[in-house]
């Protein structure tokens, strides 16, 4: 190669180095320029920058179900009224002591048996409307002859009703007595000696009015027997036997908000808590007067077991949770949410960016009733129920 060309080529790479230099330069400026643009922001459009994003309204559908909402009561057990039977009076005493009990829980009691022996004694069940006032011995009359007369015809001793304790009345209770394996109690003639004949006369008979005990009607069930073998029957008040007690129940007090929402015949569920013990009951009666308790003024619920019944708690209470409480059909409702308030008082919801007039009912689960909705607001419709940003 000459010099003139090595000459002319190193130009040329002088050129293309120049010239690649300032392109290379070049594209440096402009991605400086675009990256410090990217940074640079008026002051208004920072304050814009900084503003939240635009609230968008959260809506929920209404829907057409059951407002049922569990009511929760405390209640107590209370044992059934029953009636008791009573000790006769002439029976009482120091030296009374029972020697049998010849029957128990369940026994269903019938004229002409003996339900008690006290001192060896027996004491017999009679059907009277009133209990015997004396002793009856030979030759009185009045009424209660006349009683234990008709009593002793039931049994199936054939004598006549005459209203006087005669031989032939003697005869059937001394029957009496010797079938159910006692002897009857005998009294010696009162004759004079000096007017006695030369044969003796026989002892009569006598129904002691201790050996008598009286219900009103025949066949009634023995719930309690209330005493034992060994029992000292010193009080004239003593109750031997409650007979057909009602069955126990429970008893809660309502508020007037909670009453709305009950009616006989739900169901419920009783919780001892204090003896982990849980059974069924049903409404029974819900009263109608207002009554004092100590959770305030409220209405009185009673239940009914419908499993087995629980014990009597004493002052301890027992939870009740009625099941379904409410109304029955379906009606339209909307999240409690939904529902806005004006200063007057008057309820609305919105639709669409539309507020509608609306008239609210019953709340339960967190859904509230619509009332007479006009068709503005059906099933289905959205509601608004919030924002979200």
């Amino acid at each position: 190669m000459n010099p003139a060309e090595d000459r002319l080529r190193r130009a040329r790479r002088g050129w293309l180095l120049a010239g690649g230099g300032s392109l290379l330069a070049v594209l440096v400026v402009a991605a400086s320029a675009t990256a410090v643009g990217r940074n640079l922001r008026s002051p208004a459009q920072l304050a814009a920058d900084a503003e939240p994003p635009a609230p968008s309204a959260v809506t929920a559908a209404a829907e057409r179900r059951v407002l049922a909402e569990p009511v929760v009561l405390r209640g107590r057990i209370q044992p059934g009224a029953s009636v008791r039977l009573a000790l006769p009076a002439a029976a009482a005493g120091p030296n009374s002591v029972v020697t049998k009990v010849p029957v128990r829980p369940g026994t269903r009691l019938r004229e002409g048996r003996v339900v008690l022996e006290r001192s060896g004694e027996p004491l017999f069940l009679l059907v009277s409307p009133f209990p015997l006032y004396r002793d009856l011995t030979d030759g009185v009359t009045g009424p209660d002859v006349t009683q234990v007369q008709r009593a002793l015809r039931r049994l199936g001793y054939g004598l006549p009703v005459t209203g006087a304790f005669d031989k032939r009345t003697q005869n059937a209770v001394a029957a009496l007595y010797t079938d159910r394996g006692y002897r009857a109690p005998t009294k010696a003639p009162t004759t004079e000696p000096a007017t006695a004949p030369a044969a003796a006369t026989p002892a009569t008979v006598s129904l002691p009015q201790a050996h008598v005990v009286v219900l009103g009607k025949d066949g009634q069930r023995i719930s309690a027997v209330n005493v034992r073998v060994g029992t000292v029957l010193t009080d004239p008040k003593t109750a031997l036997f409650d007979l057909d007690r009602a069955a126990p129940a429970l008893v809660a007090v309502a508020s007037a908000e909670q009453v709305a929402l009950l009616a006989a015949g739900q169901k419920a569920t009783a919780t001892d808590e204090g003896a982990g013990l849980k059974t069924t009951v049903a409404i029974g009666a819900i009263g109608d007067k207002p009554v004092e308790a100590e959770s305030g003024t409220g209405f009185e619920v009673r239940f009914r077991f419908t499993g087995k019944a629980l014990a009597s708690t004493g002052q301890r209470t027992v939870r009740v949770d009625v099941e379904a409480a409410g109304e029955v059909a379906p009606v339209l409702a909307v999240p409690v949410t939904a529902i806005f308030s004006r200063a007057d008082g008057s309820t609305f919801v919105t639709v669409d960016g539309a507020d509608v007039p609306v008239r609210t009912g019953r709340v339960a689960a967190g859904w509230v009733e619509i009332v007479e909705p006009d068709g503005r607001i059906a099933e289905g419709t959205a509601v608004v129920v919030g924002e979200s940003r």
